[in-house]
């Protein structure tokens, strides 16, 4: 398979970025691509509210205010502050969109590609195939801050902290001093998350039509191949606004996927840089990857050391991804990335070659297991 063609007619459509027409013609154009390697494949229609950059904004914005009101009025400062930072940490874990219930709703779609040859474990491949916004300022404090979400809830804690000492009675240069410097970090944050809505819509080439042609090559390669697996190709919608498109996939399924047999590997993001797999993932306390996972993708780099073919290295996913959704409902996953912008055959065939070895092994090592797994409750999972 030329993955470098499949990358290219992903990149052809402009402007997918989640809940565009653009977006949904590019799910069409997977079905379709996916029907021609002899795969069934349906599209799964999910609504979402992409606009969390609108939803954070007014968050940050709401911050501000209950900063400056909490001078002459601790509580009413307090309470505005504590709404804030609330809906933050609901919308940022996906538990509940407060502010994003006043944004519009927008139609997704996932990928579904299944099989059922009644094999005792079932492989999932994922790839999201809408494109992030081209949001340079917000990139640039990403960078900064590591977790942007974790310092933003951090500076609301840290006001709703002021705001108490207020209400007891305390003043002065030290206190003033302490609040001064979250609200002022929120005041940078409110234009870096203004630029997620005002920006237009990337290409999307290492991220993630990259990773969606390494998912079709995989299929291709290895559908109908492995001994203990049934493998599976999910192109997830919507994974920018935290993986809204995965959450609704695991919403629909989540009767059908057995956690101690199912296991979920990620492409998302194929660069120029080294291979990395993630050990945490998620925003805010990151979640552990599944430890079989990661054992095997570090015996992979072991055994890799002297020809350095992947450089791999495990890493910290600092964001709400398609695995990270996954291991928040308790099922195995784990994201393969490479790092950088830019990606070219060679970076692709790596990143092919990494998730092949990963793919294979889990197979041959943790395969036979399965039916033990099945048999006995206490079993290891996937």
């Amino acid at each position: 398979m030329d993955t470098v063609r499949e990358m290219a007619a992903v990149t052809a459509q402009e402007g997918r970025s989640a809940g565009t027409d653009a977006e949904r013609r590019t799910a069409v154009l997977l079905r379709d691509r996916l029907r021609e390697m002899g795969r069934e494949a349906e599209l799964q229609t999910v609504q979402v509210r992409p606009r969390f950059g609108l939803a954070h904004t007014a968050h940050a914005l709401l911050a501000v205010v209950g900063s400056v009101v909490a001078v002459e009025s601790p509580a009413v400062g307090g309470v505005l502050i504590l709404v804030a930072a609330l809906s933050t940490f609901l919308d940022v874990t996906n538990i509940f969109h407060l502010a994003r219930r006043f944004t519009g709703r927008r139609v997704s779609q996932n990928v579904e590609s299944s099989e059922d040859a009644g094999k005792p474990g079932t492989l999932v491949l994922v790839a999201h195939y809408d494109a992030p916004r081209d949001a340079m300022a917000f990139a640039f404090a990403s960078r900064l801050l590591r977790d942007p979400w974790l310092a933003m809830l951090g500076a609301m804690l840290l006001l709703i902290g002021c705001c108490v000492a207020r209400a007891l009675g305390a003043e002065g240069i030290a206190l003033t001093a302490a609040q001064f410097a979250p609200t002022v970090l929120l005041i940078l944050l409110v234009p870096a998350l203004a630029d997620i809505e005002l920006s237009g819509t990337s290409r999307g080439t290492a991220d993630n039509a990259a990773g969606v042609a390494t998912v079709l090559r995989l299929a291709d390669e290895l559908g109908g191949r492995l001994e203990h697996f049934d493998l599976w190709v999910l192109f997830t919608g919507a994974r920018e606004p935290f993986a809204l498109g995965m959450s609704g996939w695991l919403k629909k399924r989540r009767k059908e996927l057995d956690r101690e047999a199912t296991a979920v590997l990620n492409v998302d993001g194929i660069g120029c840089g080294p291979v990395t797999f993630s050990r945490r993932e998620g925003p805010l306390l990151p979640l552990r990857s599944h430890s079989q996972l990661v054992r095997i993708c570090q015996e992979i780099a072991e055994d890799d050391r002297r020809e350095g073919a992947f450089s791999a290295r495990p890493r910290v996913v600092r964001a709400r991804s398609d695995a990270a959704a996954a291991i928040a409902r308790g099922l195995p996953a784990l994201t393969v990335s490479r790092e950088g912008d830019s990606v070219g055959p060679d970076e692709m065939d790596g990143a092919y070659a990494f998730c092949r070895e990963l793919v294979e092994r889990l197979d041959a090592e943790v395969g036979p297991q399965l039916g033990e797994v099945r048999k006995s409750p206490a079993g290891s999972a996937a």
